[in-house]
């Protein structure tokens, strides 16, 4: 599908930069639950206490919230891989354009009501995730995608 996907990703450097921080919540954040698990403290130890993330599938407004969030395993996509295509910053904020590419493995709930069985197919999908950072720490975290590209190689993987 592309490019070579990134499957392990080392943690930012000690005063690392909000770019290098950045970069490696896109990895974080965007990975399976079962790779999080072995980077939750760096992942809190990046985020402010009050950091607020939206997303179209997750919205939380503490750092409580999103880890348990995250960490809940209920990933339709497993085997995760994840490219960083590009960084730009300016200020406070930092833009990670980034590519996913995992196996539908796990069922998922379309507007709540519509079960889609999984199919075990390879999909993909791309995006940016936008930091702002208060000092050293993630204070504000917004991740835009293609969300309807996603759903069309979810429905077209499940059907027979």
């Amino acid at each position: 599908m592309g490019q070579p996907i990134e499957r392990v990703r080392e943690l930012p450097p000690a005063g690392g930069s909000r770019a290098d921080v950045a970069r490696f919540l896109a990895h974080a954040l965007l990975s399976d639950a079962a790779h999080l698990q072995s980077v939750v403290a760096d992942v809190e130890a990046s985020l402010h206490e009050n950091v607020s993330v939206w997303s179209p599938c997750v919205s939380t407004g503490s750092r409580r919230e999103l880890v348990a969030a995250l960490l809940d395993g209920d990933d339709a996509l497993t085997d995760v891989g994840v490219s960083i295509l590009g960084i730009s910053t300016s200020d406070s904020t930092v833009s990670v354009e980034w590519r996913v590419e995992g196996r539908f493995r796990n069922a998922g709930f379309l507007n709540d009501s519509l079960l889609v069985e999984p199919s075990g197919a390879t999909v993909e999908a791309t995006g940016v995730l936008v930091v702002v950072f208060e000092e050293e720490r993630a204070i504000s975290i917004r991740c835009y995608y293609d969300t309807l590209g996603l759903l069309e190689q979810v429905i077209e993987s499940s059907e027979p």
